[in-house]
């Protein structure tokens, strides 16, 4: 491999750590540093917290790794996204480990950067959610899974090891962490004939052995400690959430199928390349690539036919598709440089139509002052990108760097919209007035990260519930931490501050509850209001 090679590839393994002091975004990155802050600072490390209140709708694994993040660091956003850092790091290493040994060092170590550089996932490096610990833990199975397969002599280590991130995935985000590799395997005994009698290796005591020794300790506690805790976890936040709308996340069947090709960039024509190379590999006799796609596609049509869909859950399929680009790359057939001299074509133009038409926007619109030349120069890089690949101009180097440069607009953007992304200034007026005994409610919403930047709990959550219904159950937890609008009606109080955070859509209806003179100060913050009584 050239030297510029090595130096893309030093740059892709440590795109992970840049920024990691960003202001924390709403919602689910707040949420995933807030409740491991709760965990170390309250000392119980077995029933997770948000908003000092019972939250179990996920495993524990992040949970744990953050607050030990808090304990060795201290408490700041950086603490809290150095182990997801350190996961993209082990998930780009297990690629290339996977791809060195399945199909060489330069296929290997090539995928470790594409996968680094697609613009999803660059973008999920840097945000917290549980989806990047579900797919480096899939991600080892997976290739241990086929350590077993491809060279069988080593199944007497790698079998146990694959049940052992089997469980750790499990920890992770639940069920699927199992189910996936299972289907899987009955997917590859399908394919792979020959593969048929080593499959067995997997079913050896000692891995699922080893999977429940990791998974049921914290299971059992938590049945213990919250009777009814199984059912809920499993029947409403598996099945549940898989089989309804109860959750509130619905999009159609082909919702993935959008955001694949788009979470791929500057990859989508390699990765189409890869597929299309993977079918024609398995009618020759050769199972690899054609393991590596049933595992994206068994995943994609799994969280297709589920009711409740979000961007991040099908990244557990980049890795994989990131390997069988690469196993393509230097083979890359007429259509797949056509289809990338397509896409950045198109790209080009959306980027030289993205600043005019955003001025058209009114004023205060836009998310930030900066959205149109931030969303033009990420276009016109990926769109260059994908026209150089399509021309065969050095297209590992253009797309890489493309994919550095787009991930690095990102951050400066997220620096830039601060005040619509986070409440890291709203909490910081909060705090700067708030006596010991003032409290502060939340209307119609909750930002996660208020408790964190300030130091202590929201104290009302009015006329909102979200995932915290798992607490509400509970009709004296409900009684003194929710409410509706009549606890703003009766305000002010006579011995204490109050401090009422909205939407800024929803100021309006706030101060109408209570007459003009009875508000000491109103402030916008982005796009939420901070009203003091």
């Amino acid at each position: 491999m050239p030297r510029w090679f090595w130096l893309i590839l030093a740059l892709t393994a440590t795109a992970p750590f840049w920024d990691l002091g960003h202001p924390l975004l709403e919602v689910d990155d707040a949420r995933y540093a807030e409740v491991p802050r709760e965990m170390a600072l309250g000392g119980d490390w077995a029933t997770p917290r948000l908003n000092d209140l019972d939250y179990v709708e996920k495993p524990p694994l992040w949970y744990w790794l953050c607050a030990a993040s808090y304990k060795a660091f201290g408490v700041s956003e950086a603490a809290a996204r150095l182990p997801l850092a350190l996961y993209a790091l082990l998930t780009l290493l297990g690629t290339a480990w996977l791809g060195s040994w399945l199909y060489g060092p330069r296929q290997g170590w090539t995928a470790a950067a594409l996968l680094g550089t697609s613009i999803q996932f660059f973008a999920l490096a840097h945000y917290i959610t549980p989806d990047m610990g579900l797919t480096v833990w899939l991600l080892w199975c997976t290739a241990l899974m086929l350590r077993c397969l491809q060279r069988p002599e080593d199944a007497a280590w790698a079998a146990p090891a694959a049940w052992a991130c089997a469980g750790l995935a499990f920890l992770s985000k639940g069920l699927v962490g199992l189910v996936f590799p299972l289907a899987w395997a009955a997917a590859l005994w399908l394919l792979c004939a020959e593969w048929r009698p080593r499959l067995r290796a997997l079913l050896r005591p000692s891995g699922p052995a080893l999977f429940l020794l990791l998974v049921a300790p914290w299971f059992i506690l938590m049945e213990r400690r919250h009777p009814g805790f199984l059912r809920f976890f499993f029947y409403e936040h598996h099945v549940l959430r898989f089989a309804t709308q109860k959750f509130d996340r619905y999009n159609p069947w082909y919702f993935f199928l959008l955001v694949l090709p788009a979470g791929l960039l500057p990859w989508t024509p390699a990765v189409a390349a890869g597929l299309g190379r993977a079918l024609g590999d398995w009618r020759r006799g050769d199972p690899r690539a054609a393991a590596l796609a049933a595992w994206a596609v068994l995943v994609t049509v799994f969280f297709s036919g589920s009711r409740s869909k979000l961007l991040t859950y099908i990244l557990p399929v980049f890795p994989q598709l990131a390997l069988l680009a690469a196993a393509a790359f230097d083979e890359k057939p007429l259509w797949a440089r056509r289809l990338g001299s397509a896409l950045g074509a198109l790209l080009l133009l959306a980027a030289a139509a993205a600043l005019p038409v955003c001025r058209l926007v009114p004023e205060g619109e836009l998310p930030f002052p900066e959205a149109p030349a931030l969303a033009a120069a990420a276009l016109a890089v990926l769109g260059s990108a994908l026209l150089c690949w399509g021309r065969d101009v050095r297209p590992l180097l253009t797309g890489c760097a493309a994919g550095l440069l787009v991930g690095g607009l990102g951050l400066l953007g997220m620096r830039a919209a601060v005040e619509d992304l986070s409440v890291r200034s709203l909490a910081a007026a909060i705090s700067s007035r708030r006596g010991p005994a003032d409290l502060v409610y939340v209307f119609s919403t909750y930002p996660h990260g208020l408790p964190f930047y300030t130091g202590r709990r929201v104290d009302r959550m009015l006329q909102w519930e979200g995932e915290l219904g798992y607490a509400c159950r509970d009709e004296k937890v409900r009684a003194e931490r929710f409410g509706d609008a009549g606890l703003i009606s009766a305000l002010p109080l006579a011995d204490r501050r109050v401090f009422t955070v909205c939407r800024r859509r929803d100021a309006r209806f706030v101060l109408g509850l209570v007459p003009a003179r009875k508000v000491r100060q109103a402030r916008a913050f982005g796009r939420w209001a901070l009203v003091e009584y």
